[in-house]
């Protein structure tokens, strides 16, 4: 009976002793579990709420091709839309701007308004008409870009005193539009490639920041003859262009535009390039940082447009905005009839 007693109480008394002993370390090794699953269960709420403000996104909004049906019905207006393969916007065939031509206070109104492009007008004669053919690349505020646009004038030089002396151009129908292509590049790496029957054909990285010495487009033109092409070339020539820079086979014409031969606007001057391009880099910088968590572009301005409105109507100053065109008004009754 003694010993049964013993080894039935002898494991109690042994327990009770070894937490009278080590209670301080019990109580520490307690604390510490408790700490632990208090940060698990942080996790696990902060991974919830991530994912609550995806899933619904994905449930509202539908797939891919949905979304960006969804965005380019947005951004219609603004005379763009998005391209999901190479994560770029571009400048759809009929926008708004197609009314309002081309010319070089147009160029001037860009610096001021945070676009730090390198601008190439290439001016020529064809067919009794004056015809510009123009490149640009650089800074486009929040995004990275380039642009081609032909146009054209049948009317003499106009002189608006004290604003604008010199030709405008206006923006080919439909059917003068031709066959276009560039590539653009960032320090050798591509960027992105465009292509298509255009009058004016673009492409814009949100979110990256470039200086425009950075960029480099190799461009092609399908022109409408060989006699077109050939006075295209004759004024690529008269700009600087050497051999090394151009080729024409039949009527196409192929540029490398890499460093401006023109002259640039007034207003791309040492000052205003700096601060612009301290703004447009803060907020490419904002911007990522804002949708760092994402990597998908339609997820990023899903977000900024239910958290930040602010920053979205940023992104959605594309390409060149309508302050630019407000020199327009001061001289269209200069113009007639195209």
């Amino acid at each position: 009976m003694q010993a049964f007693l013993s080894g039935r109480f002898f494991m109690p008394l042994s327990l009770i002793t070894f937490i009278t002993e080590n209670i301080l370390l019990l109580i520490i090794l307690g604390l510490v579990l408790l700490f632990i699953f208090f940060i698990v269960f942080r996790i696990r709420k902060k991974k919830k709420g991530r994912d609550s403000i995806i899933t619904p996104v994905r449930d509202v909004i539908g797939n891919v091709p949905e979304r960006v049906l969804r965005l380019n019905e947005e951004i219609k207006p603004l005379g763009f839309a998005y391209d999901p393969d190479q994560d770029i916007f571009y400048s759809i065939l009929n926008p708004w701007q197609r009314k309002f031509g081309y010319c070089r206070l147009y160029d001037e109104a860009c610096a001021p308004l945070s676009m730090i492009i390198d601008c190439e007008p290439i001016t020529f004669e064809y067919a009794g008409r004056k015809w510009l053919i123009e490149f640009w690349k650089g800074q486009y505020g929040m995004n990275t870009g380039a642009e081609v646009g032909i146009y054209y004038s049948k009317l003499p030089a106009i002189n608006v005193p004290g604003i604008f002396s010199g030709n405008f151009y206006f923006c080919p129908k439909d059917d003068e539009c031709i066959n276009m292509s560039f590539t653009l590049r960032k320090n050798g790496n591509l960027l992105f490639s465009r292509s298509g029957h255009h009058w004016w054909l673009t492409g814009f990285k949100l979110g990256e920041y470039s200086k425009p010495s950075e960029l480099s487009m190799e461009i092609i033109l399908e022109l409408y003859d060989y006699k077109m092409a050939m006075a295209f070339v004759e004024a690529l020539k008269k700009e600087g262009y050497t051999e090394h820079e151009y080729k024409i086979q039949a009527n196409k014409v192929m540029v490398i535009y890499d460093k401006p031969h023109t002259r640039q606007p007034l207003t791309r001057t040492v000052f205003t390039d700096y601060i612009m391009q301290r703004n447009n880099e803060s907020l490419c910088n904002t911007y990522n940082y804002l949708t760092r968590s994402y990597t998908d572009t339609l997820d990023k301005l899903d977000v900024l447009r239910n958290e930040n409105s602010f920053m979205y109507n940023k992104v959605l100053a594309l390409g060149k905005p309508r302050e630019v065109f407000e020199a327009f008004n001061k001289i269209k009754d200069f113009l007639g009839s195209n």
